[in-house]
C-alpha cells in the first residue's frame, strides 16, 4: 500500500483585481508583513503570507498616495483563503485554525 503525505500548508492568501491599486496594495503588504510573497498573474495580483495577512489603510495610503478606505479595499479584493478579521484600518486573513 502506498502512503503519500500531504505536506502541511499554513499559507493564508488574498488575491486582487490587477491596477493601480493593487499593486499599492501588494507593496504596503510587504512592508506590514515581512516574508509576503507577490505574484502577478495578469489580471489579478496574488499576496500570501505564513499563517497570517495583515491589510493596513494607512499603509496603503502611504504607498498610494491619496486618501483610500476599507471599502474600496473590498472592491478589489476578488478571494482570499483563510478567516477574515476586519476592522476599522486594517483587514487581516489569518490561518483557520490558528490559535
Amino acid at each position: 500500500m502506498n502512503s503519500h503525505i500531504i505536506p502541511e500548508n499554513h499559507r493564508v492568501t488574498a488575491k486582487f483585481m490587477a491596477g493601480e491599486e493593487a499593486s499599492a496594495i501588494a507593496e504596503a503588504a510587504c512592508v506590514d508583513n515581512p516574508g509576503a510573497r507577490v505574484e502577478d498573474h495578469g489580471s489579478y495580483l496574488s499576496i500570501s503570507n505564513e499563517q497570517r495577512l495583515d491589510f493596513n489603510i494607512p499603509t496603503i495610503v502611504e504607498e498610494l498616495g491619496r486618501p483610500y478606505d476599507m471599502p474600496a479595499l473590498l472592491v478589489v479584493l476578488a478571494s482570499y483563503s483563510g478567516e477574515v478579521e476586519l476592522g476599522n484600518d486594517r483587514l487581516s486573513i489569518k490561518e483557520a485554525f490558528a490559535n
